[in-house]
């Protein structure tokens, strides 16, 4: 399969792990900072199965193609929110530097693997993506601070 559809699905197919990545490097840093469960959902809405291992319970919803949180104690410090907060665009961001080295530096991999290649790119700008749009709506955000 070749043109925009094949490029399509694997840039959809890449935003899963992308996504998960992004969001177990918020759970391990809750993990370390928190006392409590951490919730790990890939998508909005209720789970359609989960996974525990140990404080942490992974979930995915029928909506896992974009979105995804980590749900943590709300008792935590402001320093502490804002760490946890800050570890997702951290692991999106050496999620993207592995990937896009990996992609750039195969040689070979564009004759001979190109649909694995444009998969490593596409999991590559994705993850960059997830972790600049978080940024981007953190930006306002302050932990620990109630909505007006």
């Amino acid at each position: 399969m070749d043109g925009p559809l094949a490029i399509l699905l694997v840039v959809a197919a890449a935003s899963l792990p992308a996504a998960l990545i992004h969001e177990l490097g918020r759970a391990a840093a809750a993990l370390l900072l928190t006392r409590g469960r951490v919730c790990v959902l890939l998508g909005s809405g209720r789970p359609l199965f989960s996974v525990r291992v140990g404080r942490l319970l992974i979930g995915a919803t029928p909506r896992w193609l974009w979105g995804g949180e980590c749900l943590h104690a709300p008792t935590a410090s402001r320093r502490r929110a804002t760490a946890i907060l800050l570890t997702g665009p951290l692991a999106g961001d050496a999620a993207f530097l592995v990937a896009a080295a990996a992609a750039l530096t195969w040689r070979g991999g564009a004759t001979d693997h190109a649909a694995i290649q444009l998969g490593l790119f596409a999991f590559a700008l994705v993850a960059l993506a997830r972790a600049s749009a978080d940024l981007v709506r953190a930006h306002g955000h302050r932990p620990g601070s109630a909505a007006r």
